[in-house]
């Protein structure tokens, strides 16, 4: 009997699609200030005339990409064996080429080619007046995460291939402790600071095409390393048993890192030594983000799974619209602060926190409108 349980299709749990509802608005957010500074010289000023908000929102940039992404890798390789034990091998490599290769050719050719074109008809933009043929077209942007998320998806297609072993559910293997996670954190903390600061493979991808590469390159490891835990904790359920003590231990001493940051970086801004303190601190901020990360993503995967009544269905069928969100965000973005712009709102902390609600709520909007169509729903 208790094997019979244990070997029990997984229902579609709420709180995963609540995370990655959470998540893509998250990334959302995190995208506003660099799209306004890329796109607009009068909002780039602004925010370079608002020291401290610029702080503020380096810290939140970098406090929400220690986990963000990561937990969305973990969670993609959670679903993933059961759901190729499901469609078998042939027929999920061929679905999933298509839900993810389809988007990532939509997006370079027509979504992230709607901002520099545009930019060729507003005087505010850097792209103003330039020749067509000398504009960023055709760039991957922040579809980087469908070109890795194909690649993760093909090697663990191939493993699965050359093993031939098939999907079951072992809850006997106990979840990896601490000293596991603690061990993973400092030696991937290490790969971070190598890639982000000794190589300028990463520099020189943001002025091509495969720019949003450039940008999150330096995370891959982290990224294999989460993707691979997931696939592993689907046949343990580990993420269904994480140790609730150590989850809120291990936040507790991320939140105590990043407030510390946040005191420290509002005071060099005050006494006007904020860059010269961000040039010798950011091979260390490399360095943490595993170990502050872990912190965030246990709290999020304990803490929902608690508490799955609060954000209730409405949050999870948002989930469920946050790829085609995250597909669509920074068009939406665009047409969220450039308005408000505009029409003569120049507090920079009013113009972002007003564009970046309308472009979340937009962008889920959106999103869900275009799954209400069958065609584009196969695929997003």
């Amino acid at each position: 009997m208790e094997s019979l349980i244990q070997n029990k299709p997984r229902q579609r749990s709420l709180f995963l699609d609540q995370i990655k509802a959470i998540m893509i608005a998250l990334v959302i957010a995190s995208h506003t200030v660099l799209l306004a500074s890329l796109s607009s010289n009068g909002v780039g000023q602004l925010i370079k005339d608002a020291p401290l908000f610029e702080g503020v929102n380096l810290w939140f940039v970098w406090v929400s990409n220690t986990f963000f992404m990561n937990i969305l890798f973990l969670i993609s390789g959670y679903l993933l064996p059961e759901s190729v034990q499901k469609q078998g091998l042939k027929h999920f490599a061929k679905n999933r080429l298509i839900r993810l290769g389809l988007p990532l050719i939509f997006s370079i050719i027509l979504i992230n080619n709607i901002l520099p074109i545009g930019g060729l008809l507003v005087p505010d933009s850097p792209a103003f007046g330039q020749n067509i043929i000398n504009l960023p077209l055709n760039r991957i942007g922040p579809q980087w995460f469908l070109v890795v998320l194909i690649l993760f998806n093909a090697l663990y297609c191939i493993w699965v291939g050359l093993r031939k072993t098939k999907f079951s559910v072992h809850q006997t293997t106990p979840v990896p402790g601490w000293r596991s996670w603690l061990i993973s954190a400092v030696i991937l903390g290490l790969a971070e600071m190598e890639m982000s600061h000794f190589s300028n493979v990463w520099i020189n991808l943001k002025e091509t095409n495969l720019d949003g590469l450039g940008y999150q390159g330096m995370h891959l490891f982290t990224y294999g390393f989460l993707f691979a835990v997931g696939c592993k904790a689907a046949s343990h359920r580990w993420i269904e048993r994480i140790n609730q003590r150590l989850a809120y231990s291990w936040f507790q001493a991320s939140m105590l890192i990043s407030l510390t940051l946040l005191a420290i970086m509002v005071a060099t801004i005050l006494v006007g030594n904020n860059s010269h303190f961000l040039q010798q601190a950011w091979p260390i901020l490399s360095a943490l983000i595993p170990f502050v990360g872990w912190g965030y993503i246990a709290m999020f995967l304990t803490w929902t799974q608690q508490h799955e009544h609060i954000g209730g269905a409405w949050l999870a069928k948002a989930g469920r619209d946050s790829f085609g969100a995250y597909l669509i965000h920074m068009p939406i973005l665009y047409g969220c602060f450039m308005p408000l712009y505009l029409s003569g709102v120049t507090n920079i902390w009013v113009l972002s926190l007003s564009a970046t609600i309308s472009a979340i709520v937009l962008s889920f909007w959106g999103s869900h409108q275009l799954r209400n169509i069958p065609s584009i729903r196969r695929i997003i």
